[in-house]
């Protein structure tokens, strides 16, 4: 028989050729799992052992770290609140603990690792050490942070969202409100999950809305209910409220619900009737305003030949009596025919530019590109021909093409020239200033002069119809030549405006607005 002295050393060498037997084939069971990192700790939790995916997850070597303490991948705030020992003391008394947490790499950057702390027992089922496992979780901690994070936002959209959300189930049944539906109809969100749809629906439209709840579900996709139809929610107080819906299905682990917008457009229903009731009114109006321009245009024809034939009639009968009686007659008489005379030819002007005036308002005009520079060289060209006996400078700068009725616009630049040349006659050299300056949205056109002016004062009575600002024994007009060149100005989409002042000059502008050709 075999001492006791031999059968211990026999014990002890099984026991070793154990140990070394269950150490090689953890290193070997290690290195195949390479996704993780798979540690031996001793009793004291020093690192005994170290495999390849320990290296890639921690980037430690194995020379580098093999006999230091596991709390090297801790954090300093874990190690100081003695995170590592209660970890092994955990595993020590329940066997194997099971955590989350951050971890650090060898330089000091962290990483989310999912933590298996296993006790490790000898075949005698003595307390030999610890099996630490590691997983490195990061990319799927910041997935799920970023998950929850777009959780919470859609909810906190759902929630504070403007518009009333309501989400359905396929058989009718409310599943989830947002706080603008309690607001809406009037009732609170425990009321109203749970129940029927039909709840918010007005009576009379629950028949049909079961038909379309099924019809949606058997094609579910994004669209607008009811479209071409009036549709009406209803408040919990009975009232009922004019709606907007749109609807999306939603897919859940039950089934497809719909995802159900709704707007109460009480004030757009509102703001159309009042737009209605305008438009109406404005018809009215557009109907008196047609009537009122039948009644002009027929009292423009009623001047242009009722009031023309008996002005016609003076002034034959005052050239007859001239004629007949002018040497018979003393020189009081003669000036009495002279002003009967000269009144009704000024009278006969008077009603020419009342029916151009007219006309301006009522003419269709013929658009089309018109060179402003040619018409004003015309315009000169015309005039010259009065101003023999007196002597006038021209500046006449660079001018646009602009679009607009050419015959309208040579009749605003006739009268404005004419201003000028009239208003400058008392000046020994009259300078007459003709140009533009081109701005982002509009021309601006100008005609200047060193004439006798005005007083800025009464500017805004210039373009008026038979305003009139200087006496007419100083200077012949109707009143009506500006009030032409607005009412043309304004039906090309312009404005017109004058700077002057009293024996300074004048600068009357007009503007065009810029057209892409």
């Amino acid at each position: 028989m075999a001492n006791k002295h031999e059968t211990g050393k026999e014990t002890g060498e099984a026991q070793e050729a154990s140990l070394r037997a269950r150490d090689q084939f953890f290193r070997l069971m290690a290195e195949q799992v390479k996704d993780y990192a798979l540690i031996l700790l001793n009793l004291k939790g020093e690192i005994i052992s170290w495999n390849s995916g320990a290296e890639r997850i921690t980037r430690y070597l194995a020379h580098e770290i093999l006999g230091k303490h596991f709390s090297v991948l801790h954090p300093k705030e874990e190690i100081r609140s003695g995170a590592p020992q209660r970890e092994l003391s955990i595993a020590d008394a329940m066997g194997s603990i099971e955590l989350q947490g951050w971890r650090l790499r060898k330089d000091g950057s962290r990483f989310f690792a999912a933590i298996t702390l296993n006790q490790l027992r000898d075949p005698s089922d003595e307390h030999a050490g610890y099996v630490l496992i590691l997983h490195d979780n990061t990319e799927r901690r910041a997935a799920e942070e970023a998950m929850a994070k777009s959780r919470t936002m859609l909810e906190r959209l759902f929630e504070t969202a403007p518009d009333a959300i309501v989400v359905v189930d396929g058989g009718g049944v409310i599943r989830k409100v947002n706080q603008q539906a309690e607001v809406i109809f009037g009732y609170m969100r425990e009321e109203l999950v749970g129940q029927r749809i039909e709840l918010l629906i007005p009576k009379r439209f629950h028949k049909r809305h079961r038909q379309h709840l099924r019809n949606y579900f058997s094609d579910p996709r994004a669209r607008k209910m009811g479209i071409g139809l009036e549709l009406y929610g209803r408040h919990k107080n009975g009232a009922e409220i004019p709606v907007d819906i749109m609807l999306n299905p939603i897919e859940t682990q039950e089934s497809t619900w719909v995802f159900a917008v709704i707007r109460d457009i009480t004030i757009q229903k509102q703001g159309e009737a009042k737009i209605l009731e305008l438009n109406l009114a404005l018809r009215h109006q557009l109907e008196q305003l047609a009537a009122t321009n039948r009644e002009l245009e027929s009292f423009s024809y009623s001047v242009s030949h009722d009031l023309r034939a008996p002005l016609r009639h003076i002034i034959g009968f005052v050239d007859l009596l001239n004629s007949k009686a002018g040497t018979g007659l003393d020189e009081k008489s003669r000036h009495y025919l002279d002003v009967i005379g000269g009144a009704a030819k000024k009278m006969g002007l008077l009603i020419d530019d009342l029916l151009a005036f007219s006309r301006m308002g009522r003419s269709e005009m013929m658009k089309g590109w018109v060179d402003l520079a040619l018409l004003v060289r015309e315009i000169v060209a015309d005039l010259q021909a009065d101003l023999q006996d007196r002597e006038v400078e021209w500046e006449i700068g660079q001018l646009p093409v602009v679009l607009g009725d050419a015959a309208m616009l040579r009749q605003v630049l006739i009268n404005l020239i004419g201003n000028a040349v009239k208003f400058t006659r008392s000046r020994a050299v009259a300078r007459i200033a003709i140009g533009a300056v081109r701005q982002e949205n509009e021309q601006e056109i100008f005609v200047r002069d060193n004439g006798v002016g005005f007083d800025e004062a009464y500017a805004n009575k210039l373009f008026g119809l038979f305003q009139r600002l200087h006496a007419n024994e100083e200077f012949e007009g109707t009143g009506v030549g500006l009030a032409i060149v607005q009412r043309i100005v304004l039906r090309h989409g312009g404005r017109v405006w004058a700077e002057g002042g009293i024996g300074t000059g004048a600068c009357f502008w007009f503007s065009l607005p810029n057209q892409a050709g």
